[in-house]
């Protein structure tokens, strides 16, 4: 058999919040990880995350990774591809959505710039990003230095009034459960990313597995060999999967590894 270059999502997929503790990894999870590279596969990250995040949560495990909604890609340590949004994208963005009242934050490898984000959610999202003090709220325009953008949404009547701003090549991925979200776009996503590492690296489609969960996993699942869905992924990820494996805290990834005697 190949030795395969398998793509993990982090969150709902390799991490999740277990009896209130947050960014928990089951610990079968890491003794998968840990025997695919003792087997001689290849693990990669591909999540929304940033590259900070990676090495602090997963710290000696992934070398290589598709971050920040394949804008950041990382092959052994060196990165390959990198697309920060211009100075112009920037202002663009701003004005854009500006005029809808959104409240939103660009995202960098090391630190987030927040705009028109009520003061009572600065807290909670910088423990959502891992980091207490990741979001800037004092900033010019020509200090962001991102590659994605995450929004935030009061409640579902302002989701509702402001998904009109989401139109063309912009794709919002919606957070399940949450009145959160990212951003990326068609030609700029996770399943393109992918594309960048494996032709960088020579690796052939067909040797190749991705899991995920979530609204931004489901054209990675097109990108591969052999798409996995968690059980606790949302229906549209489970549809452009191959198999469906058991949720995250169900041992979902060394069930499903092991059902395609890769560990």
């Amino acid at each position: 058999m190949n030795k395969k270059t398998i793509f993990f999502d982090i969150d709902g997929t390799l991490l999740g919040t277990k009896d209130g503790r947050r960014f928990c990894i089951p610990p079968s999870a890491l003794q998968a990880l840990r025997t695919l590279k003792q087997g001689g596969h290849r693990v990669v990250i591909c999540s929304g995350r940033q590259e900070a995040f990676i090495h602090k949560f997963f710290p000696n495990i992934f070398t290589s990774y598709v971050a920040m909604n394949g804008t950041h890609v990382v092959y052994d340590g060196k990165t390959i591809l990198d697309c920060p949004f211009s100075r112009q994208q920037v202002a663009k963005l701003m004005s854009h959505f500006d005029s809808y009242r959104c409240s939103y934050t660009f995202v960098g490898k090391t630190n987030g710039w927040a705009r028109n984000l009520p003061e009572q959610y600065l807290e909670k999202l910088n423990v959502l990003y891992g980091f207490s003090d990741f979001l800037k709220v004092q900033w010019q325009p020509e200090e962001v230095d991102a590659n994605m953008m995450d929004f935030i949404f009061q409640s579902e009547e302002e989701f509702e009034r402001c998904r009109s701003a989401f139109s063309g090549s912009m794709v919002l991925n919606r957070h399940p459960g949450q009145l959160a979200a990212d951003l990326s776009f068609k030609e700029q996503d996770k399943s393109k990313g992918i594309q960048a590492f494996l032709e960088y690296a020579g690796i052939d489609k067909g040797d190749t597995i991705a899991f995920g969960d979530g609204y931004n996993d489901v054209t990675m699942m097109g990108a591969v060999g052999c798409g996995i869905a968690m059980g606790n992924a949302v229906e549209d990820v489970k549809k452009a999967a191959d198999y469906v494996t058991d949720a995250v805290f169900d041992d979902g990834i060394y069930k499903a590894l092991e059902h395609f005697g890769l560990i």
